[in-house]
């Protein structure tokens, strides 16, 4: 078995995608990377939850639209939004290797 297949292996969850030496996984982060060995990623991707839903309406290409993404999106105070980006930033750098590289949005 390859490293690339024993990173593989080390996750429950099958990937949502896949195609050569890419490998998306749509899930809880935190899950994810909880999972995977430590120095094994070479780049990670995150669209974390920016936390600005807030159930009002705003103007998007003039039409009113709700500002209420999802449950997931939701605040829980500055607070706890703050350790939640500490937690899965931190568990990024875990897994990444050395000369990894992570590119979030």
């Amino acid at each position: 078995m390859n490293e690339r297949e024993k990173v593989l292996a080390s996750v429950e969850e099958r990937p949502y995608f896949s195609k050569d030496e890419f490998v998306l996984y749509n899930n809880d982060c935190l899950k994810i990377l909880e999972q995977l060995p430590e120095n094994s990623i070479d780049m990670i991707f995150a669209d974390p939850p920016y936390f600005l839903s807030s159930g009002s309406f705003t103007c998007q290409n003039g039409k009113m639209v709700s500002v209420k993404k999802g449950d997931w999106d939701l605040s829980n105070g500055l607070k706890k939004n703050f350790e939640f980006h500490v937690r899965w930033i931190g568990a990024c750098k875990r897994v990444l290797k050395p000369r990894g590289t992570i590119w979030i949005s």
